[in-house]
């Protein structure tokens, strides 16, 4: 399975690079904006691994580090176990300032095979208005990821 496509995904949010940076890399801000469904473990150094956890904390997948720059670029894999023959997708987030008081967050999923090109900007969509609606509000979204 080929996977040579690409989602970009851009968005605003009222905050500082730091506290996006933070919202990204922390495991109590990843639960809340990804409703609980995941926990992730990493100490964001390129080449390191990259942990992610199920609901009930049993593993589920495991990435790679391959750039972090702090605050402004993170890229790491994010393996589709479904997809286990195919290379690893790349996840590169960009942070740059783009007024008073707010940030640009770029997301870049690359790496996609056709199938998962067509199902994650929905998905995308959620998340990352979840993360918006957090660090603007306190709050996020209330939704299931599996829907």
């Amino acid at each position: 399975m080929k996977n040579d496509h690409t989602f970009v995904y851009a968005i605003h949010i009222a905050t500082t690079p730091e506290k996006l940076w933070e919202a990204l890399t922390s495991n109590a801000f990843w639960q809340k904006y990804w409703n609980g469904e995941w926990r992730i473990e990493s100490d964001w150094k390129v080449g390191s691994p990259l942990r992610f956890y199920t609901r009930d904390g049993k593993p589920f997948s495991t990435g790679e580090v391959l750039a972090s720059d702090p605050p402004r670029t993170l890229t790491y894999t994010w393996p589709n176990p479904e997809e286990e023959e195919s290379a690893p997708e790349h996840l590169t987030w960009e942070i740059e300032s783009s007024g008073p008081g707010t940030v640009l967050l770029k997301l870049t999923h690359g790496r996609l095979s056709e199938k998962y090109h067509k199902l994650v900007p929905p998905g995308w969509a959620m998340i990352l208005s979840s993360l918006k609606t957090l660090l603007e509000t306190g709050k996020p979204l209330a939704f299931n990821p599996r829907e």
